[in-house]
């Protein structure tokens, strides 16, 4: 998961409902299919449908036989059919290096990713993430199952008010994948550092649910970037500002994230697979040398 330096954390952290993307009646016009994926007979569209008053709905529907049998309603609707590609990264809230289907501008802009994996050999899913809004985005994220020919709402979340960041991000192999959820908040008070966690969604075939597990977990570890630690929070806040290598990272809780640690807030991400933050420390290391990768167990 690799971090872009033109972001600006205070362009992460604002707060902005998908309720108060507001924007002009669209012309009624015919559903558009923006993706297809296929598997074990299914057949998955993600689609803008219809626009009907003031939106345009974006669904995910599932197909038999060139038939529509189901389908769901994404949390974000559009303002307009027309649609292009734009690029992933994390700050967006899926995984880098893939892309989103992008409607609208500014108060209208939503963009859509998803993603085909199964998380057992038996169980496809299609992981639908979102992000809406102007300057300060809020992001959703579904996970939907087609079971006994209805598309389930496996897992669902949504941003709350207030300075939050989400993320989700697949792991795991092609037969059996798993989704790393990120959820962080950031605190403005100089003696309250920002919360960043990290939550393994796996498939449970005796009960065909999704199970959450707190990371670091014994069968998965997390992967810090250390970079560098800080007497204070506010230190390590001016230290972020003054560096624009430092930009897209969190201050964190240096006692919880590092034992032993010599000051109260470390300058960081965290990560899903160690390869992931290596490339990111490559990719800070020539501002910051002493960038390390650190390994988290419970």
């Amino acid at each position: 998961m690799v971090l872009t330096r033109s972001w600006s954390i205070t362009g992460l952290i604002g707060s902005l409902a998908a309720g108060l993307m507001l924007g002009p009646v669209p012309a009624a016009s015919a559903d558009r299919v923006l993706q297809t994926f296929r598997a074990d007979g299914f057949v998955l569209e993600l689609a803008i449908a219809k626009c009907r008053k003031s939106e345009c709905p974006i669904e995910v529907r599932l197909r038999t036989g060139g038939r529509v049998i189901d389908r769901v309603t994404l949390p974000y609707a559009a303002y307009s059919q027309r649609a292009s590609l734009e690029p992933v990264d994390t700050i967006w809230g899926a995984d880098a290096g893939r892309k989103a289907w992008a409607t609208g501008v500014e108060y209208n802009y939503v963009s859509t990713a998803a993603r085909l994996l199964r998380m057992s050999p038996h169980t496809p899913a299609l992981l639908v993430s979102q992000r809406g809004g102007f300057e300060h985005p809020k992001r959703n994220h579904l996970l939907l199952v087609p079971r006994a020919g209805k598309l389930t709402v496996a897992w669902k979340v949504q941003e709350g008010s207030g300075p939050t960041w989400s993320a989700t991000q697949i792991v795991g192999s092609p037969d059996r994948g798993e989704i790393v959820y990120l959820d962080g908040f950031f605190y403005s008070t100089d003696d309250t550092a920002e919360r960043l966690n990290a939550v393994r969604l796996s498939w449970d075939s005796a009960t065909a649910r999704v199970q959450e597990t707190p990371l670091p977990a014994p069968t998965m570890p997390l992967y810090l970037l250390d970079l560098g630690t800080h007497a204070t929070i506010a230190e390590a806040r001016e230290a972020r500002a003054a560096d624009t290598c430092l930009l897209g990272y969190w201050v964190l809780d240096a006692g919880r994230f590092r034992a032993g640690a010599d000051g109260k807030a470390l300058l960081g991400m965290l990560y899903a697979t160690r390869a992931a933050a290596e490339q990111a420390a490559r990719s800070v290391q020539e501002c910051h040398p002493d960038a390390r990768v650190v390994t988290l167990t419970p």
